[in-house]
């Protein structure tokens, strides 16, 4: 057996390789050849892409590690620098307009899809030293983020001498993949902990192996029974639900019948009091999955902040939270087992109305069923509703096989934003080597005639020269403006829209925010119910002028404009410090969820700061730079002085200022008793010592024995 297999072997506990670990290292995985593995959920992959690593690191050459979401990302990080702490480990997962100098020093680098294309556009020199490329979950090549990973990969295919390690869920095209990738296939249906998949209906569990099981509870609705069953087996499950109320729903309906069976009742206290203060002010999100959790069930999804999701999720691996109720993004997430899957609804909300989810897309949730080491088998099973869905459910399923990937590369948005990167980046400079580059594609490899792609191509580079993000003429070469909009990793078609405001700017938050919410970046926006369709419009009314729309012109006819108007009032009451429980209540926008939009406006706020620098817009550098503290902090522009300070949030801030303290000298000149009482005796104590004011005896006496005022949250005060 090579050193690297029994090293890497000894390091997880194991004695030998799995089948599909030891076809992967027989097809060539040690000697540099590009492979694909598409197996089971649980079937060892990441096993093999640590061998795959450690090996290239002993060549003396760095490994990459990507995959499609940051807390995938975190988690394979943390278990590879405990498992191999000599090796130099890193992460990089944020700051999109950096080339991470640093990483030069690491041996190797965990990151995400599009930090990895970012780097590219900066043109890391360290990225030469790159001798294995390890893309986790290829599969979602066919999702909307496809795309970026298919220019990833046909850059590295054509401009890179680094093997390609692919790892897949079981798809039924991995060899037509693997031969485009130029790659040995290991595919096998192995995994280590046989699954058992039915259907439930009736409190009886129809399997596909042709036996049954009775659940053993004398509750009458299925979900309750599944549940009751489980637990009194000692197991886990895991509830996949269609959306994040029905999640929610289900986890509060199963409170009390969970709590009979929870143990561990301190343990759960503690984790629902970090889940509670996981925000500065708690929300009603916040309380509900507190509840959730002291009864031993819990609720996960993207609404939810990373800190309740990494809470909620170890709490589970620990045994100490017995069931969560998620949605399939979970699936997809995080490696988080169970004893039992139930997937309680085969349908999700599309453009049409519902509709049923793909069949891959169910075998990514029940492949969640059985934990290695802990179980034999596990169970992975799907409500049905009525009778005569019980068959239906089995055959489109549990006997269906899942469907064949397919290159999203030919949309224009996508072929937009990666054109400019790769003439930005001089990897192609002619319209020749242009569509030479996307015939190397994956989408050109599937259906042979590009010549619709190629015309696509054509009008976006006239329209690319037309706007000046690119000279004219048979030599490509990015403008400025061309290769700064492509470091900044935003559309090009939003760089125009900045680019129009710049020269024609309307000052104010209502432009401001409008500018950024009417983006490609900002997409999904908040959906607008029917019955508040006529507020929305009442509103829009009285905002048209400052937007500059007219909302009753023939030309107006943005069907997406009242969701967007949504958006910046969330926005705007954000920056104007609405607590995230109102806005939770006024809007119907969850803590995770108006993180992601603070994120995504706050880094195009950056953007517009950097392209209105090029463009020497003093102003609006000065706007933008304001708007993005504004939208990070979410605070008024007052109190940016005290934001600013470690420790101090947009609540006490707001404190501090009504109390007379507007700035860092009038914090510096404060009776330390009296900010003691206002922020409490911890956080007024480090607050001091950052701004560097030395305190006497009587004074540190004085905070030590201060009250707080205004004891509204605990959070005000704890610290």
């Amino acid at each position: 057996m090579d050193d690297v297999v029994s090293f890497v072997l000894e390091r997880n506990g194991f004695d030998s390789l799995n089948p599909v670990q030891e076809k992967a290292v027989e097809s060539g995985l040690l000697d540099g050849k590009n492979i694909v593995v598409s197996s089971p959920t649980a079937s060892g992959k990441t096993l093999i892409a640590e061998i795959g690593m450690i090996s290239t690191v002993r060549k003396g050459k760095k490994a990459i590690y990507v995959s499609p979401l940051r807390a995938l990302t975190s988690e394979h990080y943390r278990e590879f620098k405990e498992k191999y702490p000599e090796l130099r480990v890193a992460i990089s997962t944020g700051d999109f307009d950096s080339a991470d100098s640093w990483a030069k020093d690491y041996d190797v680098i965990f990151t995400v899809y599009e930090k990895l294309d970012s780097l590219l556009r900066h043109g890391a020199p360290w990225l030469a030293d790159v001798g294995l490329l390890v893309v986790d979950e290829v599969h979602e090549l066919d999702s909307d983020r496809g795309p970026t990973i298919e220019v990833l990969l046909t850059r590295f295919l054509a401009f890179h001498s680094a093997q390609i390690l692919a790892l897949s869920a079981t798809i039924p095209n991995a060899a037509e993949l693997a031969k485009w990738l130029g790659a040995e296939l290991v595919q096998s249906d192995w995994r280590p902990v046989t699954l058992k998949e039915g259907v439930l209906y009736d409190k009886t569990v129809l399997f596909a192996d042709g036996t049954s099981l009775e659940l053993d509870s004398d509750l009458k609705d299925d979900l309750s029974a599944f549940v009751e069953d489980t637990l009194k087996m000692g197991k886990q499950v895991l509830i996949f639900a269609n959306t994040r109320k029905n999640a929610e729903s289900i986890a509060r309906r199963l409170r009390r019948l969970v709590a009979r069976y929870a143990r561990r009742k301190g343990r759960l206290r503690q984790i629902s009091d970090k889940i509670l203060h996981a925000l500065e002010s708690p929300t009603a999100q916040c309380k509900e999955l507190t509840e959730d959790v002291l009864h031993g069930v819990a609720f996960h999804h993207a609404g939810l902040v990373s800190a309740q999701r990494e809470a909620v999720e170890n709490a589970f691996r620990r045994g100490d939270i017995l069931v969560i109720a998620a949605t399939p993004t979970l699936a997809a997430g995080v490696n988080l087992p169970a004893y039992r899957v139930l997937v309680h609804s085969v349908k999700r909300y599309g453009g049409r109305g519902y509709e049923d989810i793909l069949v891959r897309e169910y075998k990514q949730m029940a492949g969640r069923a059985g934990r290695p080491k802990y179980d034999d088998h596990g169970e992975a099973v799907i409500l049905a509703r009525d009778l005569s869905q019980v068959d239906s459910l089995m055959e489109q399923y549990i006997f269906g096989a899942p469907e064949n990937i397919y290159s999203r590369l030919g949309v224009e948005p996508a072929l937009r934003f990666h054109t400019l990167s790769l003439i930005a980046t001089r990897v192609t400079r002619s319209r020749d080597s242009l569509h030479s580059f996307f015939a190397r594609s994956f989408y050109a490899f599937q259906y042979g005639d590009v010549s619709a792609v190629e015309a696509k191509l054509d009008e976006i580079l006239q329209w690319l020269v037309k706007n000046g993000f690119v000279y004219p003429g048979d030599d490509l070469r990015p403008t400025d403006l061309g290769r700064r909009v492509a470091q900044l990793y935003i559309d090009p078609y939003t760089a125009k829209g900045f680019v129009d405001f710049i020269h024609s700017p309307r000052f104010g938050e209502t432009p401001f925010l409008y500018l950024v919410v009417d983006t490609q970046e900002m997409r999904p926006y908040p959906s607008v119910p029917r019955s508040q369709e006529g507020y929305y419009w009442q509103v829009a009314e009285e905002i048209a002028a400052e937007l500059g729309i007219d909302l009753y012109s023939y030309e107006f006819d943005d069907f997406l404009f009242l969701n967007k108007l949504k958006l910046l009032l969330i926005l705007r009451e954000w920056i104007n410090e609405t607590t995230e429980d109102k806005i939770l209540e006024s809007y119907d926008v969850s803590p995770g969820i108006l993180r992601a939009y603070v994120s995504n406006a706050e880094w195009l706020f950056y953007a517009l700061e950097e392209i209105a620098k090029l463009l020497d817009a003093k102003r609006v550098v000065k706007f933008a730079r304001i708007f993005q503290e504004r939208v990070h902090y979410g605070v008024k522009e007052e109190l940016l002085p005290l934001v600013r300070l470690k420790g101090i949030g947009r609540v006490r801030a707001r404190k501090l200022y009504n109390a007379g303290f507007h700035s860092v000298h009038d914090i510096a000149e404060a009776d330390p008793r009296v900010l003691a009482e206002l922020i409490g005796p911890k956080t007024a104590k480090a607050l001091l010592s950052q701004i560097g004011r030395k305190l006497s005896d009587r004074e540190e006496k004085d905070i030590r024995t201060a009250g707080v005022r205004d004891q509204t949250t605990l959070d005000a005060f704890m610290e």
